[in-house]
């Protein structure tokens, strides 16, 4: 809506849109749509993605991002900036947490009945808005959002200009490994410890929740 106000009154309202995608972070996180578990001693992610794959972000990189638009209002006026670090297919994902820690990894691609049966389980009939009223028939439900969440994903609906994003930001972080390596130096610099050690189930809910289910008072449904 905000942009095609800006391609109707150009000349005198400026708008630009940053579009983000899934943090990389989730997929290290408790309470997320891919939070691993460990099975076995083997660090494991079973999601509805067949050969599909996550535009993730970087979180660290989005401020860059951001300040390019305000820096470039010619240019930026009328763009919706989408960003990702790249498309992350998640057996890549767990070969890269692998070759980054040392310990193994995998990816499960997982019937979407199965995933719903899981850890999300007793969040799939409850209402994707914090504030939505259940007995309303429009009111979407967590299984709803996010089967077409992964669907999306799945499908490879969702692309990215990595080509101007390079240009926007050359130093920009490019592959789900070189994103495992940074954060995997900053846990340990913030005393998290290390990628293996976070992901540990009795380090995995050591930390606030990622996403915002914490001021949404939502915390005991994932």
């Amino acid at each position: 809506m905000i942009l095609f106000q800006n391609q109707q009154n150009r000349a005198r309202m400026g708008a630009a849109v940053l579009t983000t995608g899934p943090y990389m972070e989730m997929a290290i996180s408790a309470m997320t749509p891919m939070s691993p578990s460990v099975e076995d001693g083997v660090v494991t992610w079973r999601v509805p993605l067949g050969n599909g794959a996550v535009p993730h972000v970087a979180l660290d990189d989005c401020g860059h991002y951001a300040r390019w638009l305000f820096d470039n209002p010619e240019r930026a006026n009328g763009m919706n900036l989408e960003v990702a670090i790249e498309h992350v297919e998640y057996h890549k994902l767990a070969a890269a947490f692998e070759s980054v820690t040392g310990h193994p990894a995998r990816y499960i691609d997982t019937h979407l009945d199965t995933y719903w049966n899981g850890p999300l389980k007793m969040a799939a009939g409850l209402p994707a808005g914090y504030n939505a009223d259940p007995s309303d028939k429009s009111t979407m439900s967590f299984r709803d959002n996010f089967t077409g969440f992964w669907n999306i994903w799945k499908h490879g609906i969702v692309q990215r200009d990595y080509a101007l994003l390079d240009e926007i930001h050359p130093r920009r972080i490019r592959s789900v490994e070189e994103w495992f390596r940074h954060e995997d130096a900053a846990g340990r610099a913030q005393g998290k410890g290390g990628l293996w050690e976070r992901v540990q189930p009795e380090n995995l809910f050591r930390f606030p929740p990622l996403l915002k289910l914490s001021e949404d008072k939502r915390t005991g449904i994932l």
